[in-house]
């Protein structure tokens, strides 16, 4: 099989990653202080509020305030998707040969730039270098060069062996900072709009508004 020791440190890198985030969730899920309230609701519906219309745009004053940048950033998320559902098809079926889709390639071009003007915003200004940490540059980093690679292998720029290789550096590093938010994100949504459903919350009665989520 061509490639086939970058084939397998791919494999092996997001095999550690879905292994390592799941016992991570396993081990942090109905943590924290028992909910003594009595049920005013139901957990279901509360869950299914928080995946849905509390994550509505309009729900967020910073999302309100600075729609480019909520552009910006589902545009990279987007294309964060696209690049893993691209590696773990190839990952299944290595002998696999891409359609070499320009559309494609182009859009995980356009993520990729899109978390580089994050990068540099984070950079520029003062308030956001103040509240970052070396796991904040490191994770964008290997973001922005997970797609940019995921970018040029569709293109045909490079060969598939680089994608490969950065993919398995952004999945080895993905459990151990704040990139496993891909996970916990869904694991914390899905808590505590379980809790707030409980307790009548979630969904908010008719003509009420919404906490900002």
């Amino acid at each position: 099989m061509m490639h086939e020791k970058e084939w397998a440190l791919a494999l092996a890198s997001v095999s550690f990653a879905a292994v390592s985030l799941l016992l991570q969730a396993a081990v942090s899920w109905g943590g924290g202080r028992k909910d003594t309230s009595a049920r005013a609701g139901s957990p279901l519906r509360g869950v299914f509020y928080n995946f849905t219309a509390a994550m509505s745009p309009r729900h967020k004053e910073t999302t309100r305030l600075h729609p480019v940048k909520f552009a910006v950033g589902v545009a990279m998320h987007l294309g964060i998707l696209a690049a893993i559902a691209k590696l773990v098809l190839l990952i299944v079926d290595p002998g696999f040969e891409s359609w070499r889709s320009v559309a494609l390639g182009s859009a995980l071009g356009v993520a990729a730039l899109c978390g580089l003007t994050l990068l540099v915003r984070r950079f520029l200004s003062a308030t956001l270098r103040g509240i970052s940490s070396f796991d904040d540059y490191v994770s964008v980093l290997l973001v922005i060069g997970f797609l940019a690679l995921a970018a040029l292998e569709e293109l045909g720029v490079v060969g598939r062996p680089a994608f490969f290789v950065t993919s398995a550096a952004l999945f080895f590093y993905l459990p151990l900072g704040k990139l496993r938010h891909a996970l916990f994100f869904f694991v914390a949504r899905a808590d505590y709009g379980r809790r707030l459903g409980h307790r009548g919350v979630y969904p908010p009665k008719c003509g009420g508004v919404p906490p900002h989520a």
